[in-house]
């Protein structure tokens, strides 16, 4: 039950906001006395990120977070209010590791981008900078570490010898809208100029694995697909993987019909350029669910050594942390070896 105290009458609604496949409850607030007050049958996962949404009486709106929670959790865009229901619990590997090294490198684009790639290339300590190693790329790679404690969680699995010593790459999003989006231009600067120049400045062993969420998902598989051969595995979370089927709650906008003729070139393909080891995950509760497994029928057709799993979240940073482990974990085992 939620309840927020309004004595004065300031309010002349309050509702519940937040992320989860529709159709949505009634997510109104009633007002009881000096206070609003709404119940909410538990969805279908075990935290919950919300904010509130405040009208005034002429009508002007505000999200704040839930003062009467103090549970919060960060991202990109501010901080979200959670609830963690019984049964949640975090990661086990969450816990104080090695930070290891850091080098921040730019990478020249291809002809068409205009614009450097940064990256900062992780390695855990004990891994010489001369010696070779097999290497993660990240889409959003300093939110996903910042929010989603990637390079924590790496750490984690090389000191567990779940993993070998490996280096992780994080891509900086700089025009992520265009660039994530199923960009032709973005995808040949990766996969042509960008990996091709990191492979030289980075001792690595065999290609790379690209991980991506949401549209960062779209365009690992967008550049392997356009460039193939390109990356070992792939590792889509929350793919925005928007085909005609179930675009309603999507944007009509250019870079969203890119991304449905991208997506639907893939669900008409008859084969694929190739087949890369590909894991997807996806919240249990997201709207783009019914997406993520149309699109993972249309990979096993082509013959993609593919595993799926749903985690219990919606389209949050946590929820992506949450699942590194263990279906990261067993892409990367599968390819580099390691106890998994």
């Amino acid at each position: 039950t939620f309840r927020l105290a309004d004595p004065q009458g300031r309010l002349a609604s309050v509702r519940l906001w937040y992320h989860l496949r529709r159709p949505y409850p009634d997510l109104d607030f009633q007002r009881q006395g000096h206070e609003w007050t709404y119940r909410l049958a538990r969805p279908d996962v075990d935290r919950l990120e919300y904010l509130l949404e405040l009208t005034d009486h002429e009508g002007r709106q505000g999200l704040v977070l839930d003062a009467e929670n103090p549970t919060r959790t960060g991202g990109p865009f501010g901080e979200h209010s959670v609830l963690e229901f019984p049964g949640y619990r975090p990661p086990d590997w969450l816990r104080p590791a090695d930070p290891g090294r850091r080098r921040d490198l730019t990478l020249a684009p291809a002809h068409g981008l205009r614009r450097n790639l940064p990256v900062t290339v992780w390695s855990p300590d004990g891994l010489d900078d001369d010696s070779p190693a097999p290497l993660l790329l990240a889409h959003d790679g300093p939110e996903l570490d910042a929010f989603a404690a990637l390079t924590q969680y790496c750490a984690a699995m090389v000191a567990a010898g779940r993993l070998p010593a490996h280096r992780v790459g994080l891509l900086a999003p700089l025009d992520r809208n265009a660039w994530y989006s199923a960009s032709p231009a973005y995808a040949r600067s990766l996969t042509t100029s960008a990996v091709p120049e990191l492979l030289r400045r980075v001792p690595t062993s065999g290609r790379p694995v690209l991980l991506g969420a949401s549209l960062g998902a779209l365009a690992a598989f967008h550049a392997e697909w356009c460039h193939p051969d390109t990356f070992a595995g792939l590792y889509l979370a929350s793919g925005a993987f928007f085909g005609m089927r179930y675009v309603a709650h999507e944007p009509r906008c250019a870079r969203g019909w890119r991304i449905v003729g991208a997506v639907d070139h893939v669900l008409e393909a008859p084969e694929p350029p190739s087949r890369p080891v590909v894991t997807m995950v996806c919240g249990s509760a997201e709207e783009n669910l019914d997406n993520n497994r149309v699109f993972a029928d249309a990979l096993r057709r082509l013959g993609y050594p593919l595993r799926t799993a749903t985690y219990r979240d919606g389209h949050t940073w946590v929820g992506w942390r949450d699942s590194l482990d263990p279906h990261l974990t067993s892409l990367l085992g599968s390819l580099w070896g390691g106890e998994h």
